[in-house]
């Protein structure tokens, strides 16, 4: 069931709440419960403690147990009147689809287009940032790219921490990037247009960016504040990521080449702690669960006929076969037409008093597999073929 659903048990979610709720207490220092979290467990003969479980879960971990926590403070956000100095930030693209409808030389061709009629290399200075991590959870770099006029660009890799997840190596690429920027303008002589884009495939960063309440990007407001008041303007550009783009492959290398130097085992936030949490036992269960396919056309239906077909995969539902064998409800399991027991195949393939909606909806001889495990227009179709059989299931 949970490999057709892609729904965790109530018990991985159970741990998933009792682990995060662990990693919040060990970063509220005034918590009555935060002090608890760093002595010794009492030893209880009939049940479980909320300690016992939670260091039993960190414990299938070791990485979690490694962190170094940083409190859970209140962050100051960027003063609204500061914000008239803030750069722009522009989070799409014009024609710019979903993957799956737009091929990635589309992609390409739009933003190459794009870039060059609204930021043209003779007035701006194009800079591109990028990140990533091990895993999405660990040894996280960044990498910049900047690119000057009548002179080399400038690249950089930097390491975000031993515990850090692809949303903060991408912030910190583009807090990196700004202080590089304000700093080469500052040089005398330098060849960087007082114009300035930084392109970032980073689509939830930018907009974290674009909500002046949000704390978790404060430090690089900041710094890009700073930026601004420096340039005559700025502008954070969004860009699809992975399509062949060459700044933004470049930088992404050089973010690549960020996470295989040292790092620093960085305190870690309750955000990256709960997104660590999460990922891993994502993880988890899809190595218990290999059969799961998040591509399965099952899940592009809606809830309603999701329902009617995870019953016919399953065989639990409310035809006759099942209710009698399995629940002794009702006198027999046979059909209504009385010739063989009311079972999903039988409903599907064979039973004569459907034999007409049959034909009218399924042109050509159907197995039930591709009926109920098939393509989006094979269940699309066989759940009309339930509804207008009037079939309860």
């Amino acid at each position: 069931m949970e490999t057709l659903t892609g729904l965790e048990a109530l018990e991985s979610r159970r741990d998933t709440k009792t682990l995060l709720q662990y990693a919040k207490y060990k970063r509220m220092q005034a918590h009555p419960m935060h002090e608890r979290t760093s002595m010794p467990t009492k030893c209880r003969l009939k049940r479980e403690s909320f300690l016992h479980q939670a260091r039993r879960l960190e414990r299938r971990d070791p990485d979690l147990m490694e962190q170094a926590t940083a409190p859970i403070s209140i962050p100051t956000t960027l003063p609204t009147w500061k914000r008239k100095e803030f750069p722009e930030i522009c989070t799409t693209v014009p024609g710019i689809l979903q993957k799956q409808v737009q091929s990635e030389a589309e992609r390409k061709a739009l933003t190459l287009e794009y870039i060059s009629q609204t930021y043209p290399n003779e007035e701006w200075t194009h800079a591109y940032t990028d990140g990533s991590a091990e895993k999405a959870t660990r040894n996280g770099g960044g990498g910049i790219l900047i690119c000057r006029k009548d002179a080399a660009p400038i690249k950089k890799s930097i390491a975000t921490g031993k515990f850090s997840t692809n949303y903060k190596a991408e912030a910190e690429a583009l807090k990196e990037a700004a202080g590089v920027l304000k700093n080469s303008l500052m040089l005398p002589g330098d060849t960087i247009c007082r114009k300035i884009v930084i392109f970032s495939d980073a689509l939830s960063v930018l907009q974290a960016l674009s909500n002046p309440q949000n704390q978790d990007v404060s430090e690089l407001a900041t710094a890009l504040t700073t930026l601004q008041q420096s340039t005559e303007k700025t502008v954070i550009q969004w860009i699809p990521s992975h399509c062949n783009i060459q700044g933004n492959e470049e930088a992404d290398r050089l973010a690549k080449e960020g996470g295989k130097l040292p790092q620093e085992n960085q305190q870690v936030t309750f955000g990256e702690a709960k997104t660590i949490v999460k990922e891993k036992q994502r993880k988890r269960w899809l190595q218990q669960h290999p059969q799961y396919n998040p591509r399965d056309s099952y899940y592009q239906l809606s809830r309603k006929d999701q329902v009617i077909i995870v019953r016919l995969r399953t065989g639990h539902c409310r035809l006759r076969h099942h209710m009698f064998s399995k629940f002794h409800i009702g006198d027999t399991p046979v059909c209504h037409c009385g010739i063989a027991d009311m079972t999903v195949e039988h409903l599907l393939q064979h039973c004569p008093i459907h034999q007409k909606l049959r034909a009218e909806t399924w042109s050509a001889d159907t197995p039930v597999q591709e009926k109920i495990f098939g393509t989006l227009q094979s269940l699309r179709c066989t759940t009309d073929f339930i509804r207008s059989s009037g079939v309860p299931v």
